[in-house]
């Protein structure tokens, strides 16, 4: 089977760049299950421009404004709707415009397209009616929210099946009845590759070295995130400040890269409550597993996001917000999950401190967690045969119509 996947984001672990590594898991979980894989994606400045990757990926990273030197809308670290410079803005209808021409080219290869986002569905479709190509999409949260509802019915509408692997959850199930089209249930692939040691950053800011309770933070560091999702990007610092406060051996640690305001508000906060032996910020990596497996607490999943599954597969509990996002879903308060109310840091502060002091209630979480909601993540190899089972249904229905 021939899969072609479109995506405005796809990591680049030579260039240090980690954006959309959850499409890196799905372009894996294919090709190890015997797809050939090519991801389409715009290029940007550094990123080499045509490279095969692990399993035969071929990644293509296409140009589309010239002269290169002032192609700038989509940059490393930065989604394209964060671009607010004029000079990008005038580059969005060249990107779209040689996005869709490109796609076109490859459709006769591909079997089916994998259109990340429905803006990328959207680009493929002219291809969907002049050579006959399946298109599947996922629907990421940012295209739901940017594009005009109407433009979003119509892509649900003429796409061959939407892939529904966020779980049970509010946004999930009125995104149901909004657009209407053939949903396809799927668990959300996660690449469970790590290493059993501690990476060498981790281990070097570690001053308390004897089983320190570590806390890690796994996340774009941004306003919207906290604006939006009252996520705790700025809370566990001031958490952490009461749990210096109360001796606890522990280390809180975020992964991901962030907007230059943000950042420097949390350097201020942990200097401000010097916290620089409790607090470390290692910035974006593409090996997230790897830290995820060595802490005892994560933070910064929202419902079944794909943070939240990271730290699902991984059987480490979890702190959750209790707002709009994880409403109708199994999460449940102490059960399954940490829950807590937005931006409650005395009650976060208490939580944790009790939790550190108690593996038997860190195990019931997790084994919680496993009973209710693990039905909903899956490997590489489990998650990949599921997806390919799924295409090959589709790609055969063509097969039947065009006979």
């Amino acid at each position: 089977m021939n899969i072609l996947i479109t995506t405005f984001s796809f990591p680049s672990p030579r260039d240090g760049i980690y954006d959309g590594n959850f499409v890196l898991a799905e372009a894996i979980a294919y090709a190890e299950n015997g797809a050939n894989v090519k991801v389409l994606t715009p290029h940007y400045a550094g990123a080499v421009k045509k490279e095969t990757i692990q399993l035969g990926i071929q990644i293509i990273r296409f140009n589309y404004f010239w002269p290169n030197g002032l192609q700038c809308l989509k940059q490393a670290g930065k989604p394209l709707y964060d671009n607010k410079s004029i000079l990008g803005k005038i580059q969005i209808p060249f990107l779209l415009f040689f996005f869709s021409f490109l796609i076109s080219r490859h459709a006769r290869w591909a079997d089916i397209i994998h259109a990340q986002w429905t803006v990328t569905a959207l680009l493929a479709l002219p291809a969907k009616w002049l050579f006959k190509t399946k298109i599947v999409t996922t629907a990421r949260g940012s295209d739901i929210r940017l594009l005009p509802t109407v433009v979003n019915k119509f892509i649900h509408k003429h796409v061959d099946a939407i892939i529904d692997c966020f779980g049970v959850q509010r946004w999930s199930n009125e995104n149901r009845k909004k657009f209407a089209g053939n949903y396809i249930k799927l668990p959300l692939i996660v690449n469970t590759t790590h290493s059993s040691a501690i990476p060498q950053d981790m281990q070097n800011c570690l001053v308390n070295k004897t089983d320190p309770f570590i806390i890690l933070y796994v996340g774009r560091l941004v306003r919207h995130k906290i604006d939006n999702n009252n996520l705790p990007i700025f809370d566990l610092i001031r958490v952490s400040n009461y749990l210096k406060k109360a001796s606890l051996n522990f280390h809180l640690f975020y992964i991901g890269t962030g907007e230059k305001d943000v950042l420097k508000e949390m350097h201020y906060l942990i200097s401000k409550f010097d916290l620089i032996e409790h607090v470390s910020l290692l910035g974006g990596k593409n090996n997230v597993m790897d830290y995820i497996h060595q802490c005892d607490l994560g933070a910064g999943g929202i419902a079944f996001n794909g943070v939240s599954q990271e730290f699902n597969i991984s059987g480490k509990p979890q702190i959750l917000i209790n707002n709009w996002d994880n409403q109708e879903t199994p999460w449940r308060n102490n059960y399954n999950a940490i829950m807590i109310k937005p931006h409650d840091v005395e009650s976060l502060t208490k939580i944790i401190i009790e939790l550190a002091g108690d593996p038997t209630k860190q195990t019931q979480l997790v084994n919680n967690m496993n009973k209710e909601v693990g039905k909903y993540f899956s490997n590489t190899q489990l998650g990949g045969s599921l997806y390919l089972e799924a295409f090959n249904k589709i790609i055969q229905a063509k097969n039947q119509y065009n006979s």
